[in-house]
């Protein structure tokens, strides 16, 4: 497997969501999410669009 840069940002997001959790702060919770789920999302479409996506 290969690391890419969208493997480093989504790995980055999840650590800071889950930090966040830890400490309790739900409006920072609320923005890691939604930004991880658009990067991730975006990601996907783009590699959807390459043919490398399932």
């Amino acid at each position: 497997m290969q690391v890419t840069t969208d493997m480093i940002v989504g790995f980055g997001l999840v650590l800071a969501l889950l930090m966040s959790i830890l400490w309790g702060d739900t409006e920072v919770q609320r923005s890691l999410a939604s930004g991880l789920i658009g990067y991730l999302g975006r990601s996907y479409v783009i590699s959807r669009k390459e043919g490398d996506g399932h």
